[in-house]
């Protein structure tokens, strides 16, 4: 399995703003096995959208959930975001 390119910013991004144990936000790991519920998991994509000025409520609806991993998250940010790649940070960076 091939890691996201945006897995560092998913990673750095819940551990600033939701205070995630970086050891424990891996890949596989679940938004459940964070510590964190749908709602912490709305606001994330929110502020995604808000970041990036794109959609992405209507490609994640029905596709992550709580028990979604962080390469599940990857995957549909790298869906949406453009130019997702290695050095993807919004301008301002998130809040």
């Amino acid at each position: 399995m091939t890691t996201s390119s945006l897995l560092p910013h998913l990673i750095d991004e819940l551990v600033k703003s939701f205070n995630v144990d970086r050891e424990t936000a891996t890949a596989q790991a679940t938004i459940e096995d964070l510590g964190l519920d749908s709602l912490a998991l709305l606001e994330l994509i929110t502020r995604y959208e808000d970041e990036y000025d794109v959609e992405l409520m209507e490609v994640a609806e029905g596709q992550l959930g709580t028990t979604s991993t962080l390469a599940d998250i990857c995957a549909v940010l790298e869906k949406v975001l453009p130019g997702a790649h290695p050095a993807a940070q919004p301008a301002g960076g998130l809040v």
